[in-house]
């Protein structure tokens, strides 16, 4: 049983991102459950009035969005059960929670006690803000989780019914053996082509094509029936290197490994994961050391 973890806060792209959900869990023996949380009780602001507000007004603000919670999940289950009753699903279960918290808290204790197989997050169009990209839930559940996480872009124009090109960029690290693992056996029931690639700047050295050709080795030897290829990603410009990739290759779905960094290379190189995350209307799948 594939356990899927999805954020909905009812709006358009966390429900885009329920949807791929839908369409992935579909295809396996799997167990979706929609999550939704509550601010806690001593955080209920009153917009109109721009203050907190009092005990009691709180707690009743807070038994109301609760109520609402329910009612708003009771009705998206009857709609996505009869969506699975008309295409002839069975193999999938589907549940909800209302939990008291705040959404990025949530989920990493989510992922840290529960284990899902993966969390898949909704997020906003790229082009935002600084303070917003920093502020990000998604990327916060990234940087903390331990297992899985799939960012779904709210205008992501992929097709859902088809998860047939993925690229997994790698630097041939022990981390991504493991990481290709995980991804094998989400994609098990697609008909996908994974291109293997990392990015180099200029011509890739002897050490790194040897361990391309290792890692090559051993996935034709332990992933027989899945389709592989090979490469390497060259320019001056990650991103724009990465775009060209895109168009070229028609990926629709990239995935990589999250590394551990210290901080001072956390000043000086952000992320190259944030830097995808934030750039591409591609959905994004992180694994984790």
């Amino acid at each position: 049983m594939v356990r899927i973890v999805v954020p909905v806060n009812f709006s358009t792209y966390s429900l885009n991102a329920l949807n791929y959900a839908i369409v992935l869990g579909s295809k396996l023996q799997s167990e979706i459950e929609m999550i939704h949380t509550i601010s806690p009780v001593t955080d209920l602001y009153d917009e109109e009035q721009q203050e907190l507000l009092c005990e009691e007004e709180a707690l009743k603000k807070h038994h109301n969005d609760h109520e609402e919670c329910q009612q708003q999940f009771q009705i998206l289950e009857k709609q996505i059960r009869k969506q699975l009753q008309e295409m002839s699903i069975d193999s999938l279960k589907i549940k909800s929670r209302c939990i008291v918290g705040y959404p990025e808290d949530i989920l990493v204790e989510i992922s840290n006690q529960e284990l899902p197989n993966v969390i898949v997050m909704g997020t906003k169009s790229k082009g935002e803000t600084i303070k917003e990209l920093l502020g990000s839930v998604t990327s916060d559940v990234i940087n903390h989780a331990v297992v899985p996480v799939l960012a779904v872009p709210a205008e992501s124009s992929i097709n859902l019914k088809e998860i047939n090109r993925i690229l997994f960029v790698t630097d041939f690290g022990e981390t991504d053996y493991r990481s290709i693992h995980k991804l094998m056996t989400l994609i098990e029931p697609f008909e996908t082509k994974v291109y293997v690639t990392q990015f180099a700047s200029g011509a890739p050295d002897k050490w790194d094509k040897d361990k391309l050709v290792q890692m090559r080795i051993y996935c034709e030897e332990t992933y027989r029936n899945y389709h592989l290829e090979f490469d390497y990603i060259s320019g001056d410009d990650f991103l724009n290197s990465l775009d060209e990739f895109i168009s070229t290759k028609g990926i629709n779905l990239i995935a990589m490994t999250k590394h551990k960094r210290n901080m001072i290379s956390k000043f000086f190189h952000p992320s190259i994961t944030r830097k995808v995350l934030f750039h591409t209307d591609i959905p994004l799948l992180v694994f984790h050391e």
